[in-house]
């Protein structure tokens, strides 16, 4: 039964996107006639502005600006960007967790790292969304990004049924500083989804063990409270 519900919402979301695709352009939620330059339609969007994250830092990050909770328009973008190979998601998401950081909110000098995958599921996935999102986000911010200072080493699989101290312990030494790191220079990681923030916590350890002075985080969406 479960699988069959699964095939059914997958079923669903491709139907949206290939709807979102088809002239004039339709909102992947809803289907109603988008209008306003970006993916979504004016009520949808409306929603998602409307539906504020409410985070605090993860352990090693000065601070965090994440864009909205996983309310269902947000929710639809997060999956075609992470699922459905809908990179001009990226985009649209960075357009909604705009409003979520301050002007002040990046220490001069900082560089975009964007948290990487592993290299099996690049290789599977074709791309790495948060390295997509930091492209959009330097774009918004005018601040150059850094793709290999973070290499992840180790799989650690989904972790989207695990706990906050079961994501720490799986998520222990998957990351280490790359080629081209530098030490001195302020970092903004970025990712997709802020859940418990393990992931944040465990990439700002190693920057800051290789000499970073301060790590903050951005994150397109917020997933609400586990």
């Amino acid at each position: 039964m479960r699988s069959a519900r699964v095939v059914a919402r997958g079923a669903r979301a491709a139907l949206g996107w290939s709807m979102a695709f088809l002239l004039p352009p339709v909102c992947p939620r809803c289907q109603a006639i988008s209008a306003t330059g970006g993916l979504l339609c004016p009520v949808c969007r409306e929603e998602a502005l409307s539906a504020a994250s409410r985070t605090v830092p993860p352990l090693g990050l000065e601070a965090v600006a994440c864009g909205p909770e996983l309310v269902p328009p947000v929710r639809v973008l997060v999956h075609g960007l992470k699922y459905g190979s809908v990179r001009s998601a990226a985009d649209e998401l960075v357009s909604l967790a705009a409003a979520a950081v301050p002007c002040d909110f990046c220490h001069p000098g900082s560089v975009l790292v964007p948290v990487p995958l592993h290299p099996a599921r690049l290789r599977e996935r074709g791309y790495n969304q948060s390295a997509l999102s930091a492209k959009a986000w330097t774009r918004k911010l005018g601040i150059p990004v850094e793709e290999r200072w973070l290499e992840r080493r180790r799989s650690t699989g989904t972790q989207t049924r695990l706990g906050s101290a079961d994501r720490r312990r799986n998520l222990s030494q998957a990351f280490a500083v790359g080629k081209g790191f530098k030490a001195g220079i302020p970092v903004v990681l970025v990712d997709d989804v802020l859940t418990t923030g393990a992931t944040l916590s465990s990439c700002a350890a190693v920057l800051l063990a290789a000499g970073a002075p301060s790590v903050r985080g951005l994150c397109l969406a917020w997933a609400g409270d586990a």
